[in-house]
């Protein structure tokens, strides 16, 4: 009797313990899975995030060559260099410095998934300019422009940025969780096609990767993260290079403020330069014939005298005694501040100044100011 009942419970435990082997392994397995699947999910969004913020710091004043502005190819270049491997630990820029972006399969580590840009539907880090992502079927365009004639002819000759997409995504294959478990007792699928990795992670992912758009999740090979896709905004009329034009002179620097400044005083959808222009010239040919010498000529003024060209001062701020130039007159020399540093009033730019990153204008209060 006692034997039987042995018996009876041995075949209990070995129900039971197939029963819950139904749901015990295809869990476990699935959480290895799913962690793998989480960590690519971050690979994604730091490739995106990351290549996105390497545009704040190019130089759009620098001349660029048969591209947006300078900068612009490189940073992707560099960016797929870098992920190419899927993460920023190992970075040796390609070919002839290291295997990572050549067929090299070492950083494939993972236990079940194993991520490639490889395969079909995935797509390495791209960024686009003033453009909508195409992904994402939104539109765009170039920021701050105001569809006003002088505005955008600035911008087409200084604003060489805008607003830059960047997108990528990871497709992902599955190298543990079989298609179906203990097919004696269930005949529900877990996964996808498993993979072999004797065959090769990159071969399974460009010569054997099968998407499929199956809202069940079973059919294919393949499994595709969601789009990374991020935007940043870039100021491109900001000066990264130290400015310095003396009074009464012409800078023909195009990575310049001076040439800045030209192109819009002397623009010809500038009505009041051109309405100046040509009285200034008859003016001065008058006052050669009656007043001034018959040597002078307007054109032979510099730009401090010559109304037709701006006339800018300015210099880099020194250390101490605020931006002061010195000035030649009467055979003497006399300082000069270059901007409203002081106007012995509330002299607002120099307290500024004097505490930058706390108040606005130096007061601790806006209204005050």
């Amino acid at each position: 009797m006692k034997t039987s009942r042995q018996r009876a419970q041995r075949g209990a435990a070995a129900v039971e313990t197939a029963l819950c082997m139904l749901v015990i392994i295809p869990v476990f397995m699935y959480a290895l899975f799913l962690d793998d699947l989480l960590r690519h999910a971050l690979d994604g969004q730091e490739t995106a995030l990351s290549t996105a913020w390497d545009f704040a710091v190019q130089d759009y004043a620098k001349k660029a060559s048969g591209q947006s502005f300078s900068g612009f190819s490189e940073a992707q270049h560099y960016a797929r260099l870098m992920y190419c491997d899927h993460e920023s630990g190992l970075d040796s820029f390609g070919p002839g410095n290291g295997p990572e972006c050549e067929n090299d399969e070492g950083h494939h580590q993972e236990l079940s998934a194993h991520a490639c840009w490889l395969n079909p539907g995935a797509q390495q880090v791209q960024c686009t300019l003033n453009q909508g992502d195409p992904n994402a079927g939104g539109g765009g365009g170039p920021v701050g422009a105001y569809n006003v004639t002088l505005h955008q002819s600035y911008m087409d000759q200084f604003s060489k940025g805008g607003i830059i997409r960047c997108s990528a995504r990871l497709g992902v294959q599955n190298y543990l969780l079989p298609k179906s478990f203990l097919q004696d007792f269930s005949q529900v699928g877990l996964a996808r096609q498993t993979m072999r990795r004797a065959d090769g992670v990159h071969n399974n992912a460009q010569g054997s990767g099968d998407l499929q758009d199956d809202p069940r999740g079973l059919e294919g090979n393949v499994y595709l993260l969601p789009w990374e896709r991020i935007a940043i905004v870039t100021d491109t009329w900001a000066l990264t290079k130290e400015q310095k034009v003396e009074r009464g002179t012409k800078d023909g620097d195009e990575e310049g403020l001076y040439v800045r400044v030209a192109q819009v005083y002397k623009n010809q959808d500038n009505p009041g330069y051109s309405q100046m222009s040509s009285p200034a010239e008859a003016f001065v040919n008058e006052a050669t014939q009656e007043v001034l010498s018959p040597d002078v000529a307007l054109d032979q003024m510099d730009p401090g005298d010559d109304p037709r060209e701006p006339s800018l001062s300015i210099v880099p701020f020194p250390e101490s005694g605020g931006p002061q130039q010195e000035v030649e007159q009467y055979g003497s020399s006399a300082s000069y501040f270059n901007s409203e540093w002081r106007d012995w009033d509330a002299d607002n730019n120099e307290a500024t100044h004097n505490a930058r990153g706390n108040n606005y204008l130096g007061c601790s209060s806006p209204e005050s100011c």
